[in-house]
């Protein structure tokens, strides 16, 4: 299992994870639960219709006369009258709660509860009680967006049929597979060039093209399966979201070790190399990058450096409750906010606090949330402030946000970040890149 490696360097900030959808979309709406009335509030209400060992009771006399049918009708009519009260209580409940929460679509829209067994599994790996897993993680997330039309063996074997590849790329290399560094380098080669795959016996030889960014839709804005693995393997296009997790997927898979790290609005692979040095691997164009060079868009800072959102490498734990991120989003793109959502997002932030599409998705979720009430209200500031719960909904609102300005996040524009991305293609940063490639192959064992 892969352990947490502390990375600090200098500085840069984002909440957005990418290529991952901008979180400030309206997709719907959460309302706060209401409290539950205590009995004091209920007033007294008595005892009818039946009675405990040891109390008094009209029926325990021994002269059953008109008295005790009189009794009896008088139990009936009080408790018609408690359940009319409790009735008449429920439905003022029900109304005052429309005002601060829509009903949940759980159950009662198709695909729902895909979403709900997604959950269910993905909280397992976080509480312990299954094994921490990126390629299930994933393939949970993306088959709930398809109401688990899609089966894990089909994704297992695409999977395996590109780890296939890439060993026998290495063992035409005379690669030792045992040296930790080589499916690192392999699965580069695989990802930024073509690459040519000797047949087996009588088999034909195979070219292995690289995979090349999807410039279009990146943020998945309009098509939310652009940022899916899945679609990645079928297309072999993809962006700083998709490309990094199959990358992991893949070393796991043929025993390397590497990490996840978010800049903003972006992720990018971490490992080291046999001198324990650091490298920082971005996909979107099978460069090495400099810190440095990372750190230039300008919008990571001291303070995300310091509280690790950026710049810092994610645990395995980390990487699965970033999935279930994922899964509250894709939950909300097709349905819109529901209250599952904040369910979803706070086993992901218990797991990782600093994750900062969670913190963006619920302080948007909240302000959604708050501006549906004051809308309510009739857009009357008096009115909203003068109710508790709607202010409530408004000071979870401004908690998040604060907690996400103490983090340091600085907002990027989509334009900054293709600019910062493209200067990523500048000859001297690629020539640099390709000799320290180089040099890895050259370092590696041969069988």
């Amino acid at each position: 299992m892969m352990e947490r490696v502390k990375i600090y360097g200098a500085a840069l900030l984002a909440i957005f994870i990418i290529c991952q959808p901008s979180y400030g979309q309206d997709i719907g709406i959460e309302r706060p639960k209401l409290e539950i009335p205590k009995p004091a509030t209920l007033g007294q209400v008595p005892i009818v219709g039946f009675t405990f060992p040891g109390m008094a009771s009209p029926y325990n006399q021994t002269n059953r006369t008109n008295d005790a049918l009189a009794v009896w009708r008088a139990d009936q009519q009080r408790m018609a009258q408690q359940r009319a009260y409790l009735e008449q209580l429920n439905r003022e409940l029900a109304e005052l709660g429309a005002l601060y929460d829509f009903p949940s679509k759980l159950g009662h829209r198709e695909g729902t509860q895909s979403y709900m067994q997604a959950f269910d599994e993905l909280s397992s790996m976080l509480d312990g009680k299954r094994q921490l897993d990126l390629k299930r993680a994933v393939f949970l997330v993306e088959n709930a967006y398809f109401n688990n039309q899609g089966t894990y063996q089909d994704f297992e074997q695409q999977i395996h049929n590109f780890a296939d590849l890439t060993k026998q790329f290495i063992t035409q290399q005379g690669w030792d597979i045992n040296d930790p560094m080589t499916p690192l380098v392999a699965l580069h080669k695989m990802f930024a060039d073509t690459v040519m795959i000797e047949g087996r016996g009588t088999e034909d030889n195979l070219i292995h093209y690289p995979i090349t960014y999807d410039a279009e839709d990146y943020r998945g804005i309009e098509d939310l399966t652009k940022l899916f693995v899945s679609k990645l393997l079928a297309t072999g296009t993809g962006q700083c979201y998709s490309m990094p997790q199959l990358y992991l997927i893949l070393a796991e898979e043929l025993g390397g070790q590497a990490w996840l790290t978010y800049a903003p609005q972006h992720s990018f692979i971490k490992f080291k190399d046999g001198n324990n040095n650091w490298h920082n691997l971005e996909l979107t164009n099978g460069h090495l990058a400099s810190e440095s060079f990372l750190m230039a868009s300008g919008y990571v800072n001291a303070e995300t450096i310091q509280s690790g959102m950026y710049m810092d490498t994610l645990s395995m734990k980390e990487t699965i409750a970033s999935k279930l991120v994922d899964l509250a989003y894709g939950y909300g793109y097709k349905y819109g906010y529901d209250p599952i959502m904040v369910k979803m997002l706070d086993k992901a932030l218990q797991a990782h606090p600093v994750n900062p599409s969670g913190l963006m998705l619920k302080a948007n979720y909240y302000t959604v949330q708050t501006d549906y009430i004051y809308a309510l209200k009739g857009r009357n500031t008096q009115a909203f402030q003068q109710d508790l719960r709607a202010m409530e909904v408004f000071h979870k609102r401004n908690e998040f946000y604060s907690r996400i300005d103490q983090l340091g996040y600085q907002t990027m524009p989509p334009e900054a970040y293709e600019a910062w991305l493209k200067s990523l293609d500048n000859y001297k940063a690629e020539q640099e890149s390709r000799k320290q490639i180089l040099t890895m192959e050259r370092t590696l064992k041969k069988n």
